[in-house]
């Protein structure tokens, strides 16, 4: 006998019910066609409220009294809810005897922990808050946005947890430390509140404000990219009439909510309408040297070189009893000597003229001399472009020519993946990083890069970069010319 479609029928697992345990096994109780609620329950007045995620694991199964081969079957989502608040999808996990709790990590899987946010936590955080309180360097350009996804960590307690923002609130703030015989220093930072859509689930003692940025360094905040772990398969109705033959359609969306969410606008005033780029050009044709020993320290144990003005990249050299070492892109490059420092997390702030140097074997009593041509910080509106993501040219992917060629520490590409946006930046050593990898040749302004995710179709990829601008070092002093007064007497009548 043949085996026909109405003895394909679906069979409930194990747990029917949203429990850790739900899912498992085949059970071989069949679930009845055209029966309500024989596979999901009511949706209750609470739940339109707040919004409930329900997963049902399901198997197919041949009802059939023979022998005889399967030839194929298929599952399709034909119909979808008439309720325009539900949605549903299916996904396949792969396994016989996962649970409820598998499938919902394999969900929430669809970002994972990427790189450091530039933003930290301020203070305790305590569990059961759905809001929380963070801190960033005034000139941060990565503000947290709604909707955006973060993960706080905790590396001595091994806690960790996924938040989705649904709100910000930022300020910029002057904070006052007292540095003993050194009197007291003001300085500020940029603070954030930060709304959750859901309640912090543990503790997370975070840093109370200082200069030099996060005190604890085994609390952090980790963006995220998209993974997608798994695939979802759904509906949509037709946005267009389609015929037989057709290889092209055109439906609504290809997007379906996966958890319950909410929309927030949040007003944005009194900012420029581009991004600045901050320019270094040499102030002199001339090096500098500054000699140091028994620098300060921060609560990282990293030593703090100051030079006191701006340094032209690629012009710092090192030397002293812990090693030699040159700049290279906003790191240190061990030349020779002891290498007695940690160049790996080692950076220098060239605009700040800053070097904050950890030491792997030496020590900051050491004496250093630090070498490099002065600068001066030219700011400038940065020269933006866009490049189009539609269907045809939606890939990981890109280059671009920038034109005029883009200076060196000011080209970054922000792009859309999942309704979230993403940035890369380039920090002066011809390599861009951040969420995705590439490369920029200053030379032709050529910029070839890869997307940690493929971006949203119907959007844009921007990208914006400084263009390198002729200076004239006016060497020695000069003299200005005498100033004169005259006179202009109207005529006499």
């Amino acid at each position: 006998m043949t085996i026909t479609s109405d003895q394909i029928v679906l069979s409930e697992s194990e747990v029917m019910a949203d429990t850790d345990d739900g899912g498992g096994r085949m059970s071989g109780r069949i679930v009845v066609s055209g029966q309500i609620n024989n596979t999901f329950p009511d949706i209750s007045r609470i739940d339109r409220v707040y919004g409930r995620v329900n997963l049902r694991k399901l198997y197919l199964f041949v009802n059939a009294a023979n022998q005889d081969t399967l030839l194929g079957a298929h599952t399709i989502l034909s119909d979808r809810p008439d309720d325009p608040n539900v949605h549903v999808l299916l996904f396949n996990t792969e396994s016989h005897t996962d649970r409820r709790i598998d499938a919902q990590d394999r969900i929430e899987s669809y970002v994972v922990a990427s790189n450091e946010a530039p933003v930290w936590l301020r203070g305790r955080q305590l569990a059961g808050q759905r809001a929380i309180q963070a801190l960033a360097r005034t000139n941060n350009q990565q503000d947290p946005e709604p909707g955006q996804i973060y993960v706080l960590t905790d590396l001595d307690a091994g806690s960790e947890q996924y938040v989705r923002i649904t709100g910000v609130e930022i300020k910029e703030q002057t904070f006052t430390i007292d540095r003993g015989s050194y009197g007291f220093y003001n300085f500020q930072l940029k603070t954030y509140v930060i709304e959750l859509a859901q309640p912090l689930e543990y503790d997370f003692d975070g840093s109370d404000p200082h200069p030099t940025g996060n005190l604890k360094d085994n609390i952090k905040i980790l963006k995220t990219q998209v993974a997608d772990a798994a695939k979802y398969f759904g509906a949509s109705p037709l946005a267009a009439p389609a015929a037989v033959g057709d290889r092209v359609i055109t439906v609504q969306s290809t997007y379906s909510p996966l958890v319950p969410s909410a929309q927030s606008e949040n007003a944005i005033t009194d900012q420029a309408a581009g991004a600045q780029a901050a320019i270094i050009q040499p102030a002199s044709n001339n090096t500098i040297t500054v000699s140091a020993d028994d620098v300060t320290t921060d609560t990282n144990g990293a030593g703090i070189y100051y030079t006191g003005r701006a340094i032209v990249p690629g012009t710092l050299v090192i030397s002293g009893s812990n090693g030699q070492y040159t700049d290279q892109g906003g790191k240190l490059v061990y030349t020779g000597g002891s290498n007695n420092l940690d160049t790996e997390n080692s950076a220098v702030d060239y605009i700040n003229g800053e070097i904050r140097a950890f030491y792997s074997g030496g020590s900051r009593f050491n004496s250093v001399t630090l070498t490099f041509q002065p600068g001066a910080v030219v700011n400038q509106q940065t020269k933006q472009a866009s490049l189009e993501v539609n269907q045809q040219t939606r890939s990981l992917t890109w280059v671009h020519q920038t034109e005029p060629k883009a200076s060196p520490a000011t080209l970054t590409v922000e792009y859309r993946a999942q309704g979230n946006w993403y940035l890369l930046r380039d920090y002066g050593a011809g390599e861009l990083t951040g969420d995705g990898t590439g490369t920029i040749d200053y030379a032709t302004g050529t910029v070839n890069f890869t997307l940690a995710a493929l971006p949203d179709a119907g959007t844009n990829i921007i990208i914006a970069w400084g263009e390198k601008q002729g200076t004239v070092i006016e060497a020695g002093a000069t003299i200005p010319d005498a100033p004169t007064i005259r006179f202009e007497v109207g005529e006499t009548v």
